[in-house]
């Protein structure tokens, strides 16, 4: 079956849990046909919630549900990444990573660079830069968590740039 046909069926299940649910509402209200309203309520839950974590788990496979599966990782190991290490981490196949960063090098939102015969994905937008103060007057650098504006050694003003 394709990703077409899934979808709809997921959606066909959902409308029929929702109908279910709501006649298990209705015969749960009559006079009794309480313990028929409560099973076909609970089977429409049951539905229900199936449906969704089909329609959720098709939206996870889809390619642009990938491409920002991705841009997670790449964002949490600071915009640098390899194919083994996003499988690794979402339990995705590396057919449909290989397509998604393809799709991301297209659209110019990462680079390849080769370390130690190993292709990185580099997500430029995403790495993170260190800052540090450096003094324009003496060189010295200091980390910013360090308190005070001035240098230390020569008294000139801190600067606070990338290092």
């Amino acid at each position: 079956m394709n990703q077409g046909c899934l979808k709809a069926f997921a959606f066909v299940l959902l409308l029929l849990g929702v109908c279910l649910g709501l006649l298990g509402l209705v015969f749960l209200i009559a006079p009794g046909r309480a313990g028929t309203g409560l099973v076909m309520l609970v089977f429409g839950i049951v539905i229900i919630g199936f449906a969704a974590s089909r329609l959720k788990a098709m939206q996870a496979l889809s390619p642009e549900g990938v491409e920002q599966q991705i841009t997670r990782v790449a964002a949490d190991s600071n915009g640098d990444l390899t194919v083994g290490a996003v499988a690794g981490q979402t339990g995705l196949p590396d057919s449909a990573v290989r397509d998604a960063l393809q799709r991301l090098l297209d659209k110019g939102l990462t680079r390849i660079e080769l370390r130690d015969g190993v292709e990185h994905y580099v997500f430029a937008g995403l790495k993170q830069e260190k800052m540090i103060k450096k003094c324009p007057y003496c060189g010295n650098e200091y980390p910013v968590s360090q308190a005070g504006r001035t240098c230390p050694s020569c008294g000139g003003n801190l600067e606070v740039r990338p290092q």
